[in-house]
């Protein structure tokens, strides 16, 4: 089964891999070896928090870092503050 990651096309959507990994005082690498992944595909999703990893590679850093996706991705909102405060609703 192949793995693949990517860039989203809106910038909207994110991991935090890295504050994940540095509260847990682990490197990429060491991660590499207890999720069974590439060293080189830990570092850029660490490195690189617009890279967003696929599903098989997001199951493994959850099951290895015993946490949920939504630890290890953010989405940044879409809504403008101004028009929240001034809409009315």
């Amino acid at each position: 089964m192949p793995f693949y990651s990517s860039y989203t096309t809106g910038d909207k959507l994110f991991n935090n891999l890295k504050p994940v990994l540095d509260a847990k005082k682990l490197s990429s690498f060491a991660l590499s070896k207890l999720a069974n992944l590439s060293p080189t595909t830990t570092r850029k999703i660490y490195s690189d928090i617009r890279y967003i990893p696929s599903p098989d590679v997001l199951e493994k850093l959850c099951l290895t870092l015993n946490c949920n996706p939504g630890d290890l991705l953010g989405i940044n909102s879409t809504m403008d503050v101004a028009v929240a405060v001034c809409s009315g609703v």
